[in-house]
């Protein structure tokens, strides 16, 4: 297993479409092991494909950060979502930022297993939130995006006068 490198905004990777996954093979087993790996490493719930540049529809999740409660979704398709609720969010590829997003707390996906076994899961709570927000991912979108308009301003703001600090 290794430790993936993760894009961080606003690279313009992070905005690109994910490819589904066709062939279940070693390096898509690699790849997921991959992906829990650098998400443990760094205290995450949940790491798509695409933040760590494969642009492939695949996702790991642990909504109980131990280890104990891993899912794989590869190919995830929503087909249900309950009422939304607003939550605290951040993300690995957002670094040192957070806010309030509207998501849904429960959530229905048709997905497919590292097999390619096809399969419908019913989540509700925090792993609904994270699965919604690795599904953003796949389609070029961040938490940031769903900001109120002023609180997104200000972190596109802050990013770009520490990138020049930087560079």
């Amino acid at each position: 297993m290794a430790r993936l490198a993760i894009l961080e905004f606003p690279d313009p990777r992070l905005r690109l479409q994910s490819q589904p996954v066709e062939a279940f093979d070693e390096a898509l087993h690699q790849l997921v092991a991959d992906l829990f790996e650098t998400m443990y490493a760094r205290s995450s719930l949940g790491l798509s494909a695409p933040q760590a540049d494969f642009q492939r529809q695949v996702i790991a999740c642990d909504a109980s950060g131990t280890g104990q409660a891993q899912r794989v979704f590869i190919n995830p398709e929503i087909i249900a979502s309950g009422t939304p609720g607003y939550v605290q969010e951040t993300c690995l590829s957002v670094p040192g930022r957070k806010g309030l997003v509207k998501r849904p707390t429960r959530l229905s996906v048709r997905a497919q297993d590292t097999s390619g076994q096809p399969f419908t899961a019913h989540l509700q709570g925090l792993e609904a939130v994270c699965l919604r927000h690795e599904i953003d991912h796949l389609h070029g979108i961040l938490f940031i995006d769903r900001l109120w308009l002023l609180r997104r301003l200000g972190i596109r703001a802050r990013t770009y006068l520490q990138q020049r600090r930087a560079g």
